[in-house]
């Protein structure tokens, strides 16, 4: 797949991998690991992706069909004029590998170009990324989350039988791919939380909520308690059928946004009872 175009003469110059990004749609950070690849090439030679473009010069894209971004199943749950939530299913990334699809990229078409990522998934994790519109609505949301005022909640489907369980170990959640937990207790903003909502067979499928996640904290962290996710092919046996993880819902101040999965095993009624019973013990 090739796309090209030359950049107006009507334009100052400005950076390849800002060109890239507001000529073809993409995310800032997907067209730099596109260019990083090489397979951006301007007037027929690879560039840096801070070199300038100007007027008249000729910019041209190339990549794999399969390396395309596919939105089909991303989608806008709800805005205001500062914040979006946005469905990102299991299998995408959040933002941009090497020329990998993801979220960051399909945002364009959402109507939310510009706006920045607040939050990440994992790959195989479902449910909601909020986005900011910019630079201020970001800081705001940070300090509510130093603040503890963010409040994430999350479905999952676990192993074994679960009625409850608090997890206050600290994660080392550095560049590897399997994250540590200790057993040094975190501060409280990094605990995890799980309820059960009901038995599915032998598991059970849990409400959890953090406040200020770390790397695959949920996964992590239910099994360093024995009860690892159906589907987690890091931390558990990878059964078939994907990751059940979900983030079902996610409250602030001035903002509220939720989505439920489409799992058979979950039931409105009874997720809404254990949230609203959630501190109730």
């Amino acid at each position: 797949m090739t796309n090209s175009f030359f950049y107006s003469e009507d334009l100052p110059p400005v950076r390849l991998d800002k060109a890239l990004a507001q000529h073809l749609g993409l995310g800032v950070r997907r067209c730099r690991a596109l260019i990083e690849a090489g397979q951006v090439l301007v007037d027929d030679r690879p560039c840096a992706k801070g070199v300038l473009i100007r007027p008249g010069q000729h910019v041209l894209l190339t990549m794999s069909e399969d390396a395309a971004t596919d939105c089909r199943d991303v989608r806008l749950v709800t805005s205001n004029e500062s914040f979006a939530a946005l469905f990102k299913p299991g299998g995408l990334h959040t933002v941009a590998g090497r020329g990998a699809s993801c979220l960051e990229s399909c945002m364009p078409g959402l109507g939310l170009d510009g706006w920045e990522l607040l939050n990440r998934l994992d790959h195989l994790t479902s449910g909601l990324v909020l986005a900011a519109c910019d630079q201020e609505s970001a800081s705001a949301y940070k300090s509510r989350q130093d603040a503890g005022q963010v409040r994430k909640w999350y479905l999952a489907l676990a192993r074994g039988v679960v009625q409850g369980l608090d997890s206050r170990e600290r994660i080392l959640d550095d560049k590897r791919r399997i994250v540590r937990v200790t057993t040094e207790e975190d501060e409280p903003l990094r605990w995890t939380r799980a309820r059960a909502v009901c038995q599915v067979g032998d598991d059970t499928l849990l409400l959890v909520r953090i406040l200020k996640g770390r790397r695959h904290q949920i996964r992590a962290h239910l099994a360093y308690a024995g009860h690892a996710l159906i589907g987690d092919p890091v931390y558990g046996a990878g059964e078939p059928g994907g990751l059940y993880l979900h983030h079902w819902r996610l409250e602030m101040p001035g903002f509220t946004a939720s989505l439920l999965p489409d799992w058979p095993c979950v039931d409105h009624e009874l997720v809404e009872n254990v949230a609203s019973d959630f501190d109730s013990d």
